[in-house]
């Protein structure tokens, strides 16, 4: 069995969706014309056939994978996120701001890593980060429409989370 490498990749909505436009499939043995037409743009994934004019987005395809339903690559659980450290809230206005982000695991950031428990289960709320965090600095520019800061170059400030 090979790995599904955690990247994003478009992800589609299975051809039986209200997304997809073309209708039933139809019967390759009384119209295969149709059929053909209908098969080239529907192939077959392991949940069935998609459609290929219905794309739900960009997806993490082994997320995906491991849970049988889209997982967007914005919420992908292995791939490292920039988010503003905890309490920060960087002006809105300003379009050049330096930001601390913490720089980890989507379990890490929110606080679902076994470091934030004790041995008993229990939260510990005196734990600001777990050890997988690391503390970096982006800029207000970097910010995406998730909330996230991306890896992108700010030219203004040179600064790269």
């Amino acid at each position: 069995m090979t790995e599904n490498p955690h990247e994003p990749g478009a992800y589609y909505w299975n051809a039986d969706s209200p997304y997809c436009k073309h209708g039933a499939e139809p019967d390759m043995h009384t119209d295969g014309e149709a059929w053909d037409l209908w098969s080239d743009r529907h192939p077959v994934s392991d949940d069935g056939h998609i459609c290929l004019d219905a794309p739900a987005g960009d997806a993490c395809l082994a997320c995906s994978a491991d849970d049988g339903e889209m997982v967007p690559w914005s919420a992908c659980r292995v791939r490292e996120h920039a988010r503003p450290k905890h309490g920060i809230v960087p002006n809105p206005d300003a379009e050049h701001q330096q930001v601390t982000v913490w720089v980890g695991t989507t379990d890490c950031l929110e606080r679902e890593c076994e470091e934030y428990f004790n041995d008993d289960g229990d939260e510990n709320p005196g734990m600001e980060r777990c050890s997988h965090i690391r503390v970096e600095q982006a800029c207000s520019c970097q910010r995406d429409n998730t909330g996230e800061y991306s890896g992108a170059p700010c030219p203004a400030l040179a600064i790269a989370p």
